[in-house]
């Protein structure tokens, strides 16, 4: 999607989605900050509008509380890294660590994936093309699905139907 047409709230979405299934979520945001997210999921689960969180406390927590009593073993795990700043390898490390505290991970969502850093590659596409191949790798280390988003070409910002030929570095996400 296009620059602020709500690629994050999406991947909160899905991620949300995951959870309400008993599975749990890792989501890995390079766009926002942690608590942000947590803000922006919450509000989408309870329909409680953001500005009005802090008026709506008892509100909040019930709501809270009864979707925890549905579906117990669903998690989101939250964590923010500053765009560009980490590697796909660093990315399995952590996750390995998340795993080794004793977590499981049933996805893992990332916001977004050509935030990753790479020091692969001469140009945007040639690392790119390395972060995706690492991440699908990651897919296959933890045996579970990959989520994430990627940016339209600028060109194509106002067109009804995008394709792969309308994303940023399409040869290599597809």
């Amino acid at each position: 999607g296009q620059t602020n047409i709500g690629k994050s709230i999406f991947l909160g979405n899905i991620a949300a989605n995951i959870a309400k299934q008993n599975k749990t979520v890792l989501l890995i945001s390079l766009e926002m900050s942690e608590m942000l997210y947590a803000k922006r999921i919450c509000s989408n689960i309870t329909k409680i509008p953001l500005k009005e969180f802090q008026t709506s406390c008892k509100s909040l927590k019930h709501f809270l509380k009864t979707e925890k009593d549905k579906t117990p073993e669903g998690k989101i795990f939250i964590k923010e890294f500053p765009p560009s700043t980490i590697t796909p390898k660093q990315l399995t490390a952590f996750v390995k660590k998340f795993q080794d505290s004793g977590e499981r991970v049933d996805a893992i969502v990332i916001d977004y994936v050509n935030l990753l850093h790479s020091t692969i590659g001469s140009n945007s596409y040639e690392r790119v093309k390395y972060i995706c191949e690492q991440v699908r790798a990651m897919s296959y280390i933890f045996k579970c699905p990959i989520i994430s988003a990627t940016q339209l070409n600028k060109s194509w910002f106002n067109t009804d139907n995008p394709d792969l030929a309308t994303i940023s570095e399409s040869v290599w996400l597809a």
